[in-house]
């Protein structure tokens, strides 16, 4: 009788094991798409991702290996923040779902000191829609941040920070995702003054000696940097704009490829995001060819003409 009971609970066992599945997504086993979404942990709303969350170290245990994760969701959504060649590491936060529609997940990537936290869309296929970065640490010098995700499906992203006279800065956007245009539209922004922000030209110490190398500003929010590529051909650049008082900003990373003496092309791997540069003899002409808006706000576009700022020669003394 005993040994009819041991089987029994063996068996039992074994169907309850059998109906859990040990998800890795470690890049050592295939996964599929319905395991990489399930791996998120199942959160309620509202669900906010902190500064101080952010910089918590994560088991290793539940590390998202790069291959896995560009199986599913494009690099360039990593490459915005951390550059087209880093691999930061990749941890999931959290995962919500608006009844019959779209499913949410939160994750964290980190490369060193700098962390940032991503809302990423997929449809009800489960197919990739958009993603959005809501907050970042170690990039800015923010004293507090956070970005969230509410009931309503409308997502916050907040920082603020001290200022000499002991008051606080801050600013809050409030976005919502629009299906009809694939796009996180920008619905309300709520600065209690104007938030200097500490735009970083991540490109800013590398060579200048194209004859096209150098800085394009048309005041300290607006401007474009151009940096030697590795061949003649290529041309490296960072572009940031501020357009209608703050309340259209967009942010571009890449190498522009020359497909004339003076015309240089950006081609965004993975999105349909085309920038064209036109060099003058003092200037520069900005035009984009084909959607990017997953680097800029949606009423705004890539485009304009930027003077070239004069560089100035260091003087060498006279010999006597």
């Amino acid at each position: 009788m005993n040994k009819y009971l041991i089987v029994l609970c063996f068996l039992g066992l074994m169907a309850g094991c059998k109906g859990k599945k040990n998800t890795n997504l470690t890049g050592e086993a295939p996964v599929t798409i319905e395991d990489f979404i399930n791996f998120f942990p199942e959160v309620s709303l509202p669900f906010q991702v902190t500064d101080s969350s952010l910089r918590k170290r994560k088991s290793d245990s539940t590390i998202i290996a790069y291959k896995v994760f560009t199986q599913f969701i494009p690099d360039s959504v990593l490459a915005k923040d951390f550059g087209k060649l880093a691999k930061p590491k990749i941890y999931p936060l959290g995962r919500t779902q608006e009844k019959g529609k779209e499913t949410y997940l939160f994750l964290k990537a980190e490369q060193g000191i700098k962390k940032a936290g991503y809302l990423v869309c997929f449809n009800r296929s489960d197919e990739f829609l958009n993603a959005l970065t809501i907050i970042r640490s170690g990039f800015d010098t923010y004293t507090s941040a956070y970005g969230s995700l509410d009931k309503k499906f409308q997502i916050n992203t907040y920082r603020e920070r001290k200022k000499k006279d002991g008051k606080t800065a801050f600013k809050r956007n409030v976005f919502i995702y629009n299906s009809a245009s694939n796009e996180f539209t920008l619905i309300l922004t709520e600065p209690n003054e104007e938030f200097v922000e500490n735009i970083i030209n991540p490109i800013d110490t590398l060579p200048k000696k194209n004859k096209y190398s150098g800085d394009y500003p048309k005041d300290k929010k607006n401007f474009i940097s151009f940096r030697d590529g590795r061949t003649p051909s290529q041309i490296l650049f960072f572009a940031h704009f501020e357009k209608d008082a703050g309340q259209c900003v967009g942010e571009l990373k890449g190498a522009a490829h020359f497909t004339s003496p003076k015309t240089a092309s950006f081609k965004e791997n993975g999105s349909p995001c085309t920038v064209e540069f036109t060099f003058g003899v003092s200037s520069v002409t900005m035009k984009e060819i084909e959607g990017c808006g997953s680097f800029r706000d949606i009423k705004c576009f890539f485009d304009g003409v930027y003077p070239k700022k004069k560089e100035i020669k260091a003087k060498t003394a006279k010999k006597k």
